[in-house]
């Protein structure tokens, strides 16, 4: 366990000696659930920091026809939701379901006031975790300014790539479709489109970019 949140970003720059040495005697719960099951209800208090260990899970909401849709995907070793553990409103936004077996680690709210206490580098690690979520966030509601999927496909790769390094994976289109609040086939459609016009080569989830004047 301590040699998988080495790679976690609370734990960010400790040894698993370190981190064994931190979490020794402390109260702290590792739990396993099974695949689809609802590990915490949307509107939740929200009174513990989880950690996902082993597997992955999903950030859930009930669509406008009923049927679930997905928002965000974590897998280990993430934290799940942690800019909504403090605050007046510490209430979860989405269902978090198990996709596929999962273990959790949970450090209840006081518990982790005493981890960045006791040691200013996950105090640190807390604090860049919680900017980088902000800065996420208004990446998101900035694509979303945008009028159509274009506009966001080209700006979304003018953003990841540059002069020096031109190209980009773009990894799971699902995930992308989420990000971008469109259909995977749109986004699949205006890549095909950039690349009949040159603009980019795009080939099995790998794109270069060839005149980027035109995708700006």
């Amino acid at each position: 366990m301590y040699d998988m949140l080495t790679h976690c970003p609370l734990f960010k720059g400790l040894s698993a000696e370190a981190i064994e040495n931190i979490l020794h005697d402390r109260q702290y719960s590792v739990d396993k659930f099974s695949d689809g099951y609802v590990i915490a209800r949307r509107d939740t208090a929200y009174s513990g920091l989880m950690i996902v260990l082993e597997g992955r899970v999903n950030g859930v909401v009930p669509g406008k026809d009923g049927k679930k849709m997905i928002i965000d995907t974590i897998s280990a070793p993430q934290l799940i939701a942690p800019a909504f553990l403090f605050g007046g409103y510490n209430r979860l936004p989405i269902d978090v379901e198990a996709d596929g077996d999962v273990s959790i680690m949970t450090l209840h709210r006081g518990l982790l006031f005493e981890l960045m206490q006791d040691d200013t580098i996950i105090m640190s690690n807390f604090i860049d975790i919680i900017s980088d979520r902000a800065n996420m966030l208004m990446k998101k509601i900035y694509f979303l300014s945008f009028k159509n999927i274009r506009d966001k496909v080209s700006r979304y790769i003018s953003d990841h790539t540059n002069a020096e390094n031109p190209v980009l994976d773009l990894g799971d289109l699902n995930e992308l479709s989420v990000y971008f609040n469109a259909p995977r086939n749109s986004i699949i459609t205006v890549l095909n489109d950039l690349n009949r016009h040159g603009t980019i080569k795009y080939n099995d989830g790998r794109i270069e970019v060839l005149k980027r004047d035109k995708l700006t």
